[in-house]
């Protein structure tokens, strides 16, 4: 089950709200809340959930891999592996759920968080939020997220952010088809879970034939 301490996990009208909670490290990743992630994405009983938010703990919903991971010259051989395997299952849940899925972003969404909302149906982001995918600052390949950041932006768009590594202000974003909202950071989660109750108000199984017949990029 999901460590309290790490991830916390909210159901309410159907909604479950996931909020990763290391609001002191700007919810930066480790391999141990990644875990928590996972494991709160598996557990959660299917039939019983109509929408999902993935959110954080206090201004900042995440700030990326921890540093400590990301600038360890020997990334590749510590912590690589453990990494792909959890993102893995992590996208795996996103993708195959019929139900719709967001990211309520304030304050910033970088690095896997950033990738990690390229999986999910929806992005809110505030107003003062910048999102970047960094790694490549790292000497990391996010390679992974490449075709899902190019579906969305576009071949040009997506070889800016994934090269550069620079961030994206809130509109910029919302003019890319990253975003689908720009609100204040105050309203950022309550706008997402709206989004997601209006869509889980419909038909589960309308919804589940929609969102599957516009696929998946790797599929």
């Amino acid at each position: 089950m999901a460590s309290a301490e790490l991830v916390d996990l909210e159901i309410t009208n159907g909604v479950a709200i996931v909020r990763l909670n290391r609001p002191e490290s700007l919810n930066a990743v480790t391999l141990e809340l990644l875990s928590d992630l996972r494991d709160a994405l598996v557990d959660l009983p299917e039939d019983d959930i109509g929408g999902l938010v993935i959110t954080g703990a206090g201004e900042v919903t995440c700030a990326g891999m921890d540093r400590e991971i990301v600038a360890d010259p020997a990334y590749d051989e510590k912590f690589a592996d453990d990494i792909d395997a959890l993102t893995a299952e992590v996208y795996d849940v996103l993708s195959s759920r019929s139900y719709p899925t967001a990211v309520a972003a304030r304050g910033a969404l970088v690095g896997i968080g950033f990738i990690l909302s390229l999986r999910c149906d929806f992005l809110v982001v505030g107003e003062e939020t910048t999102l970047s995918m960094p790694e490549v600052q790292f000497g990391i390949a996010a390679t992974e997220a490449v075709p899902y950041l190019e579906a969305i932006v576009g071949t040009r768009p997506a070889k800016e952010i994934a090269l550069t590594g620079d961030a994206l202000p809130p509109e910029r974003a919302r003019e890319l088809g990253l975003a689908n909202r720009v609100v204040p950071e105050s309203e950022v989660e309550a706008t997402t879970r709206e989004l997601v109750e209006e869509i889980a108000a419909h038909d589960p199984d309308a919804v589940g034939r929609l969102k599957a017949a516009m696929g998946d990029p790797m599929a």
